[in-house]
């Protein structure tokens, strides 16, 4: 059961089925998690989501130092050169997407995937996925394929409903197991008193 914007519980089934329905708003770092093919990102991302579900309409917004030639038609690019920079406009954009669709509607489901890489365990960008995970939220989040191996142990782990390692989710595959990222949690950085939040 999850609970709607006035306090009345609604089925899990319910949720479900309306949040793969619902439209997706993507947050992506293209310069640290590139498409190396001559597909467009825009027919690549959205190839992986039906694949995995996910039918509602496809929004991306892509922060780059360079705008890729195959970046693909109505998908919003921000020049950002510098890693911080890029970051911070992110934060600041899903901040006010978070309070625009809130604001629309607090219990329509609402797909959000974030495609970055943090910096290390110093930054925000990791409790932005915290605030993220609402009743109506279905937040999905990206890791670098070295994730585990190098930058486990300076790099949170973020808190979202489904989460993939970058060459999975270009292959088309689910994401991670709840074992799976259990066993993540416990290796990462300050993540133990926050696993279960």
């Amino acid at each position: 059961m999850v609970n709607n914007f006035y306090g009345k519980m609604l089925p899990l089934a319910w949720f479900l089925f309306r949040i793969v329905d619902a439209d997706t708003e993507v947050f992506w770092d293209v310069t640290d998690f590139p498409i190396r093919t001559d597909r467009s990102y825009l027919e690549t991302l959205r190839s992986v989501l039906v694949s995995n579900g996910y039918t509602g309409e496809l929004k991306i917004r892509a922060y780059g130092e360079k705008k890729p030639d195959n970046l693909g038609d109505g998908v919003t690019f921000l020049l950002k050169r510098e890693k911080f920079s890029r970051l911070g406009r992110m934060l600041v954009d899903i901040g006010l997407w978070e309070l625009d669709t809130t604001r629309l509607s607090a219990c329509t489901p609402k797909n959000v995937m974030v495609i970055a890489e943090n910096i290390d365990e110093d930054t925000d960008f990791v409790y932005v996925s915290r605030n993220l995970r609402s009743p109506a939220n279905n937040c999905l989040w990206v890791l670098a394929d070295d994730y585990e191996k190098e930058k486990i142990k300076r790099v949170k782990l973020p808190s979202a409903s489904f989460i993939w390692i970058w060459k999975d989710l270009l292959a088309g595959k689910k994401p991670m197991s709840s074992e799976k990222l259990s066993s993540l949690r416990c290796k990462a950085p300050f993540e133990r008193a926050w696993a279960e939040i």
